[in-house]
């Protein structure tokens, strides 16, 4: 046991396994993020402002200076522009991980504000703002590039770089596995019935052919028992190499029938941006490279 930590652990220090996912993923969860904060941008002040309908839940914050939540409501604009500030910083690799530290504790503050607004996709962007707080995700997409560090630091920051992806990984397994897991404790989905009563429903109707879908009897059994079996299969098949592609391609189309058909938005966008980091890092270099070249040549008129 103790031999197979130290392999592991060394292997770990190698390298940063996930480099240039890490960075794509930093950039895409901020740039998911100010689109966020567009859509809401007319409705801040009711969000998070004194003229909100939501009273925020007593907590360690409201003990702070000023009663926490009451003074950053009362200068709710000021805190909405650190906010973006912090996401465009992070964006562009400006602070480093101190700064993914400042924008966690803005998002964290922003959610607790208001958690009648927050959906699983907003939870699970302040999941992986988190991890991205101890991940080397720097090497790429920056505006400036790092000096070359010290060997030992390297190695110990790899490490730290690794432990954070694969704790991202671990995180959306467990989630997929804890709602197979309840659907098959629920009555509903037991019967076969839970996809039908979900396109039913009229907040979920993302189309007009949802009405004509749920008449089948067929289609609603295959999409609500291929449901639970995708979520459960999910964290221990996408380990194995052979498995792992005909996964994420099935994942894809599972997540983009939820956002099509039931109008489920941020969670399925923040769950298929983090299937890139079950992918090899060169396979995700060779395709950086050859996006490269391609522009190149289109500017140099090719």
């Amino acid at each position: 046991m103790q031999q197979q930590i130290t392999y592991y652990t060394v292997l770990l220090q190698k390298e940063n396994y996930k480099s240039f996912y890490l960075a794509f993923l930093r950039v895409a969860i901020c740039c998911w993020l100010l689109k966020e904060l567009a859509i809401n941008w007319s409705s801040l002040d009711v969000l998070y402002g004194q003229s909100s309908f939501v009273a925020a839940k007593y907590n360690f914050i409201n003990r702070l200076p000023g009663n926490g939540f009451a003074l950053v409501k009362s200068h709710y604009a000021l805190f909405i522009a650190a906010y973006i500030i912090v996401l465009f910083a992070n964006l562009f690799g400006i602070g480093r991980n101190f700064c993914a530290l400042l924008l966690f504790i803005i998002l964290y503050l922003l959610q607790k504000m208001n958690m009648s607004i927050v959906n699983g996709g907003d939870a699970f962007a302040r999941i992986i703002l988190f991890y991205l707080i101890f991940a080397d995700s720097y090497q790429f997409l920056v505006l400036f590039k790092e000096k070359k560090k010290d060997h030992v630091l390297q190695k110990i920051l790899n490490l730290i770089s690794n432990l954070a992806a694969l704790s991202i990984m671990l995180h959306l397994c467990m989630a997929y596995f804890s709602a197979g897991v309840a659907k098959l404790t629920d009555p509903i989905w037991l019967q076969g019935e839970g996809t039908y009563y979900a396109m039913s429903i009229e907040r979920f109707t993302g189309t007009p052919f949802n009405k004509y879908l749920v008449q089948h009897k067929w289609i609603d059994y295959f999409f609500n028992y291929a449901t639970i079996l995708f979520e459960l299969v999910f964290p221990i098949l996408i380990w194995n190499k052979k498995c792992r592609k005909p996964l994420l391609v099935a994942g894809i189309l599972f997540h983009a029938f939820i956002y099509i058909f039931l109008m489920i938005y941020g969670f399925e966008v923040v769950f298929i941006l983090i299937y890139g980091l079950f992918l090899p890092n060169y396979q995700w270099m060779n395709i950086e490279r050859k996006g490269t070249a391609f522009l190149k040549g289109n500017k140099n008129g090719l």
